[in-house]
């Protein structure tokens, strides 16, 4: 059965009917620590969730918009699931909606799905497995243990992670926003793509799949696990790294450098690198092991220089169409 959710004032007293849209002023809604999932329907609100100080959740809403009767909030709980929607009547409107959710701490990640046409999402310090998607919004996630499986993406904003941990088989897409991963620990399976914007990652850790089809992809001061791919269509790969990774590695562009600056190489590994003949160019202050040569479908003629050493793992490829591959110790 679902119980409609009052504001906080009238909460001895379950009510059937709709909480007056708020304007302005904030309104508080709470829900009880039975909540596991929650799902949210919107369309302009913006998004905060962060830890509730008890055992019971909370939820406040400031609203302003004109004309008021347009907007109309409604926060109800149907057993484990907390269900929140923006409803919006036809014509014109103006002001903004935002929404605070306090999440009780709870020790397995609740499950929160969100869709929105242009309302951002912020998270901070909480324990969640999440789906969201917005047409117009940044995505900001601090301090977050964010469970396996969770997808995040926005077509036109920027996707920024801080000091957190991303599980399994996690993905996270903007069309033409950057992505910014700062002190992140990745699990295996995880991806972080943009179509027309930068992807920058510092002092983070695991297991990396950053791509972008026509902006840069740098990483500095990451512990590489391996088994990780860097990829850009139309921009330059940096890797500035204080050591190998321990399993095998590939980054590439198709008309942009691909650089690779190791503080410590060691004494195993293998580097495969390849530079179209005409139009790249490969430099590396190892000797090489083999050069060869090798035609594509195309036509095109692409030089493949290696370099093993000792055991010959971890391998290390690094490719361009019509870039430099640069190797620097």
């Amino acid at each position: 059965m679902k119980k409609l959710l009052v504001p906080a004032a009238l909460l001895l007293v379950w009510a059937s009917a709709q909480a007056a849209p708020p304007s302005g002023g904030a309104t508080k809604y709470e829900f009880s620590s039975a909540v596991t999932a929650i799902q949210f329907e919107g369309i302009s609100g913006n998004i905060s969730i962060v830890p509730a100080e008890g055992t019971s959740g909370e939820v406040k809403l400031r609203a302003s918009v004109r004309p008021s009767r347009n907007f109309r909030p409604e926060v109800e709980q149907d057993g484990n699931t907390l269900y929140i929607n923006e409803h919006w009547e036809s014509g014109s409107s103006n002001g903004s909606v935002d929404w605070l959710i306090y999440l009780p701490k709870t020790q397995k990640p609740l499950r929160i799905k969100v869709s929105t046409a242009s309302g951002e999402l912020i998270c901070k310090d909480i324990n969640a497995r999440i789906s969201f998607s917005t047409a117009s919004g940044n995505i900001e996630l601090a301090g977050v243990a964010l469970g396996d499986g969770s997808n995040l993406s926005t077509a036109s904003g920027d996707i920024i992670l801080h000091n957190m941990t991303v599980d399994e088989g996690s993905e996270f897409s903007t069309a033409s926003g950057d992505v910014e991963l700062e002190g992140v620990t990745i699990s295996e399976g995880c991806g972080f793509s943009t179509a027309s914007g930068n992807v920058r990652s510092t002092g983070c850790k695991g297991y990396f799949e950053l791509s972008s089809a026509s902006g840069n992809v740098e990483v500095r001061d990451c512990e590489v696990a391996g088994r990780s791919k860097f990829s850009t269509a139309s921009g330059g790969v940096n890797l500035y790294l204080t050591r190998l990774p321990d399993g095998n590695m590939t980054a590439s562009s198709a008309s942009g450098d691909v650089r690779l600056d190791v503080a410590e190489f060691g004494d195993n590994f293998t580097l495969v690198l390849v530079a179209r003949e005409d139009e790249g160019e490969i430099s590396c202050p190892f000797d090489y092991t083999s050069e060869d040569t090798y035609e594509d479908g195309q036509g095109n003629v692409y030089e493949e220089k290696i370099v093993e050493r000792g055991t010959g793992r971890p391998e290390i490829s690094l490719s361009t169409a019509s870039g430099e591959v640069v190797v620097k110790d």
